[in-house]
């Protein structure tokens, strides 16, 4: 981490000298799989706010509302897809902050697009201003060379804390101090993760949608993906933190603790703010499971009597008929079910806690109720082979869902997964110098940038290469069957369907492709056999 000495060497820096200035980066973002897997599939990312950013923006400025903080903050939103370059990103950062006597960037790292932060963020002079990176990827790894300070968990109460304390005496100090990683000094100090509720008790709106609303523009243009939109000006929410299932290949529950729910009449007060004076038309919920909220039924009361679709991501176990025709009747129209698999060795492997017959029953209920079913499918289990992958394939074509969002098993920084395969892949321990456990990142100089991007695969049968072979004639099956075109078309809003249908030829293109240069047979075969490619 940077020296805070860097900061206070030229005495220009205090935040007791009048009121700091926040710029929240959004950077890195678009940085995905999708686009790593194929690059034509770029077009296709969505296109949103960074909820960290907007919530602690909203719990600052609900600090200084209640004097635990001397001065009110500024906050500028700063997109990088508003900007030209990472040069020009810098600049502005750096004229709009000049002024103040405080000066913090404040950005969200993500896994993905670690070097392309790293490079923008060494642009900026860490003599004039703080530096602080959050988010997932620091919560795990929280060693940085090009960031002052690294919060890891919840970052309300650490960024009260850099507010008051910052440079003086005192900071590092007391529980709110927890969570905040820094070098002083020489000397580095490095907290546990934060956690804390306050989601559950901050004041609506929960977040500043506001700063990240373009000048001049009524409604913030949020752009969801096409297999997700159900309105023209959706907007993107969460009302849970955490999550109550432990899949090995997901970290959120280290990163957030124990379940939060926000209560019902703070979420109505939230969506009243959304949709009746922000204006936007629908409503796309990002819990990682929506139907874990502890007042769910009066939560989908609320929802029902607004008439706004919305979608969400949900769990097979706790999804039946009855389940199904709430939600419909609340406006749900769509779900991510994250089925992964119709394997039962591989559902245990995955610690899902779900059957093969949960998950077959969970899609058949929503597609019965209306509602569109997103499948999340993963291969590339470590005992799965060539065979056990096509046949866990054609069960999951078989199901009645509207899009198959498939991924290969990532051994994602912090999760079971990662623990797992550090104990059979040594090379895992060049992810982080020396084998430390503190600034592991992705690495596609050794891993490669095929799925899973940087990273090695699990499956000890089948190497990456063909992994993406099966990946991709997964895509390629599901999207060129009639019955998926058949939904698609059905369940996709129409001014969107020029998107799918722009998917579809992709996955046309892809499968000429494997028919000719995939190293599996079987994949030649079957990308052969498919109806478009005949044609």
């Amino acid at each position: 981490m940077i020296d805070l000495d860097t900061l206070s060497g030229g005495g220009r820096f205090s935040v007791r000298a009048g009121p700091p200035r926040l710029a929240l980066v959004h950077h890195g973002f678009r940085a995905n799989q999708i686009g790593f897997a194929d690059s034509r599939q770029d077009r296709f990312t969505d296109r949103y706010s960074s909820l960290g950013l907007l919530n602690l923006a909203r719990s600052a400025e609900v600090d200084f509302e209640r004097n635990r903080i001397r001065y009110r903050p500024e906050f500028r939103y700063f997109d990088e897809d508003r900007h030209a370059d990472d040069k020009r990103l810098a600049e502005a950062i750096t004229e709009w902050l000049r002024p103040a006597s405080a000066r913090f960037v404040l950005v969200s790292l993500y896994s993905l697009a670690f070097e392309r932060t790293a490079r923008m963020l060494s642009l900026l002079d860490p003599a004039e201003m703080c530096i602080v990176i959050g988010g997932a990827h620091p919560t795990m790894a929280p060693q940085a060379d090009f960031a002052h300070l690294v919060v890891r968990g919840e970052g309300g109460a650490a960024l009260r804390h850099m507010l008051n304390e910052l440079l003086e005496p005192g900071f590092g100090e007391g529980p709110e101090a927890r969570g905040i990683c820094f070098t002083r000094g020489g000397e580095s100090r490095v907290s546990p993760p934060a956690f804390d509720r306050s989601l559950a008790t901050i004041p609506a709106p929960a977040f500043r949608y506001d700063l990240s609303r373009p000048a001049g523009e009524a409604v913030e243009p949020v752009r969801v993906r096409w297999w997700k939109s159900l309105g023209s000006r959706p907007q993107i929410y969460i009302c849970t933190q955490s999550c109550r299932a432990r899949c090995s290949f997901c970290s959120t529950y280290v990163i957030h603790g124990n379940l939060v729910s926000r209560p019902v009449p703070l979420i109505s007060a939230d969506l009243d703010h959304i949709i009746g004076e922000l204006g936007h038309d629908s409503i796309e919920f990002h819990d990682d499971d929506l139907l874990q909220h502890g007042e769910l039924d009066e939560l989908l009361d609320d929802l029902g009597r607004r008439g706004v679709p919305w979608s969400c991501n949900a769990r097979s176990e706790f999804m039946d008929e009855e389940m199904a025709g709430k939600l419909y009747r609340a406006g749900c129209r769509k779900v991510f079910l994250g089925i992964e698999s119709l394997n039962q060795r591989t559902l245990d492997h995955y610690r899902k806690g779900t059957t093969v017959e949960m998950n077959k029953n969970g899609v058949r209920v929503l597609d019965a109720a209306g509602i569109g079913v997103v499948c999340g499918f993963i291969i590339g289990a470590p005992h799965d082979t060539v065979e056990s992958i096509l046949q866990d394939i054609d069960q999951v074509l078989e199901l009645p869902i509207m899009f198959l969002s498939a991924a290969i098993l990532t051994p994602d920084i912090g999760t079971a997964e990662f623990s797992r395969a550090k104990k059979r892949i040594p090379l895992l321990r060049s992810l982080g110098d020396e084998g430390t456990g503190m600034n592991i990142r992705p690495r596609p100089d050794l891993f490669g940038s095929a799925t899973p991007y940087g990273l090695p695969t699990v499956c000890e049968a089948v190497p990456k290469p063909l992994l993406n072979e099966l990946y991709a004639l997964a895509n390629c099956e599901f999207f060129l069957r009639e019955s998926s075109v058949e939904r698609i078309s059905r369940l996709t809003p129409p001014d969107r369907l020029d998107e799918a249908e722009a998917w579809c030829a992709v996955q046309r293109e892809r499968a000429a492709e494997l028919m000719v240069s995939a190293e599996l047979g079987v994949v030649r075969e079957r990308a052969s056999a498919l109806p478009a490619v005949r044609a």
